[in-house]
């Protein structure tokens, strides 16, 4: 999916979800709203277009939320898809990470005539379990075995009844804290992770660079699913799942700048909670500089790309 000139004067095409029934406390669903009305995403360099917000449809709690998360998924899946044909990029900001199933459904929806998606996922949890693995039931900790076409077919078959991601084309990054079931799911397929640990031995700068590597290989675009529990928590303290230590946010942003993006076609944040966020809305102040870092990055690439095809057509 070529980028062209017109589209980087284009504004940057967001999808909200307003999911928070999947998660283990309830008001990620605000997030998308809270974010839409912020003065700091006002002020955010890089020009934005809601093009949706996508509602969540209730059935219930933890494994009873299943019907009602599907019928979201699908939903999400069905906006993010048409944004990124139309657009060639787009950013989701959704609640509780099940929006996952949606968003990378979708993006597989749109791609599939272009090839392989690959998948960086930033986040403290391994998020891999199924519904009968899963020892709370709560759906945002399953969306990465459904994404590889494990779990509930309702769940695992939206958009296609292909798995939306290959093991080989995803790694997970800053994970602290899972169960022995998702380990041993991942392992079985040969998933990459970075674990905390091996992010604070090398640093995550080269992790990153590793990751993007690693789904580029075989892949003709990728994306970023970045849930904000990965960071440490003083940097991102309004998370409704929070795990000790984690990845400094500044460090990573600064990781970002010297990562080639022009591939990339899509970006999800989720996990911000707007409740716990403390005076300065350093969580969401984050979820603005994520964008904003990303997005400016990828724009100077491509523009530079542009310029020198130009020289060399001239």
């Amino acid at each position: 999916m070529r980028v062209t000139a017109k589209r980087l004067m284009q504004q940057l095409s967001v999808v909200g979800c307003a999911n928070g029934l999947a998660g283990r406390q309830l008001g990620c669903e605000s997030a998308a709203a809270v974010l839409k009305k912020s003065v700091h995403m006002d002020q955010c360099r890089i020009p934005m277009r809601w093009q949706a917000l996508v509602k969540e449809v209730d059935s219930g709690r933890h494994l009873q939320a299943l019907p009602g998360v599907a019928q979201t998924m699908r939903d999400l899946a069905q906006e993010t898809a048409a944004a990124l044909r139309r657009e060639g990029e787009v950013l989701v900001v959704a609640g509780d990470h099940s929006s996952a199933i949606g968003t990378w459904s979708g993006v597989a929806s749109a791609m599939r005539n272009h090839g392989d998606v690959g998948l960086i996922w930033v986040d403290a949890h391994m998020d891999a379990h199924t519904p009968d693995s899963s020892p709370t039931g709560n759906i945002h900790g399953m969306p990465v075995a459904h994404l590889l076409g494990f779990g509930d077919r309702n769940l695992s078959t939206i958009g296609d009844d292909l798995p939306k991601l290959k093991p080989e084309n995803l790694c997970l990054v800053g994970i602290r804290s899972f169960e022995r079931a998702e380990q041993e799911l991942l392992d079985r397929l040969g998933v990459r992770v970075f674990f905390m640990e091996e992010v604070e031995r090398r640093g995550i700068q080269d992790v990153m660079q590793e990751a993007l590597h690693h789904v580029t290989r075989q892949t003709s675009a990728f994306g970023m699913s970045i849930d904000i529990d990965g960071f440490d928590v003083v940097d991102a303290p309004a998370v409704g799942t929070p795990e000790k230590g984690g990845i400094r946010a500044g460090d990573f942003l600064q990781s970002l700048l010297s990562l080639d993006l022009r591939g990339l076609v899509a970006t999800e944040i989720v996990e911000f909670l707007p409740r716990f966020d403390d005076e300065h809305k350093t969580s969401e102040r984050l979820v603005v500089n994520l964008i904003e870092t990303i997005y400016q990055t990828k724009r100077h690439q491509t523009d530079a790309t542009a310029s020198i095809l130009r020289r060399a057509m001239s």
